[in-house]
């Protein structure tokens, strides 16, 4: 997985709700000494904790715990925190605060999310007005992540996938969906991921970015994309002229 190569020994994860955030933990197994702070824990972190990977021996906040405001998870998840001293769980308002999560040095943030335009508007929330999750602490993390000292945030989602009739619908868009609601700005994003790359979108002009985001979009769909950015007026580097 894409994200994990990023990740660094005693690095501080968060991981996000879904299929993508929950697959970079069976990439980890290589790491050593990462320390856990995340809104939700999930049986994932199980197999890391017993096996040694997790052991938050390098966090710079609440060393030697693992930090959470709740767990989903299976009985066997359940079983293993309680009356687990090396867990503690806060309120979200302690667990989420971007002040508090940017305490931990080398903070990284995995979510995902639904959909992304080509100044980099991230979706994670609906798709126009039809809701199928919540913000949670998405924004929260990108924010800790972004201020920690040697932090990363990312956001991940499949480039494209197949509409009722077929045809290849991508989820790097020109503009959002009307009615979409917007998780997180562009100027929040830093790292972008797809099947097909990685991108570092920290700092970079609208310019910039919708050219980086091209570049992990489906293949299929790149060539009206670069038409989408060039007909709303962004498919240029501006300040070469």
């Amino acid at each position: 997985f894409r994200s994990a190569s990023l990740i660094q020994d005693g690095d501080t994860l968060q991981l996000g709700i879904g299929a993508i955030p929950d697959a970079v933990l069976k990439f980890l197994k290589d790491k050593q000494n990462l320390g856990l702070h995340s809104e939700l824990l999930s049986d994932g972190v199980v197999d890391l904790i017993e096996s040694g990977v997790i052991n938050n021996s390098e966090k710079s906040l609440y060393p030697g715990k693992s930090i959470a405001t709740f767990l989903m998870g299976t009985k066997r998840l359940y079983d293993f925190v309680n009356h687990n001293p090396d867990f503690e769980l806060y309120p979200v308002d302690v667990v989420n605060a971007p002040s508090v999560i940017a305490q931990n040095h080398h903070m990284i943030s995995i979510n995902s999310c639904i959909q992304v335009d080509l100044t980099g508007q991230v979706a994670s929330e609906s798709v126009g007005h039809r809701h199928i999750s919540g913000a949670g602490g998405q924004l929260d993390f990108m924010l800790g992540a972004y201020l920690s000292k040697g932090g990363k945030s990312f956001l991940c989602c499949s480039s494209a996938f197949k509409g009722h009739d077929g045809e290849i619908k991508s989820r790097i868009v020109p503009t959002l969906t009307p009615g979409d609601a917007i998780t997180a700005t562009r100027t929040n994003l830093n790292y972008f991921v797809t099947e097909y790359g990685i991108v570092n979108l920290k700092g970079m002009t609208t310019w910039q970015r919708a050219e980086k985001l091209i570049s992990v979009a489906h293949p299929d769909v790149r060539e009206k994309l670069i038409k989408d950015a060039e007909s709303i007026g962004i498919w240029r580097n501006s300040n070469k002229r």
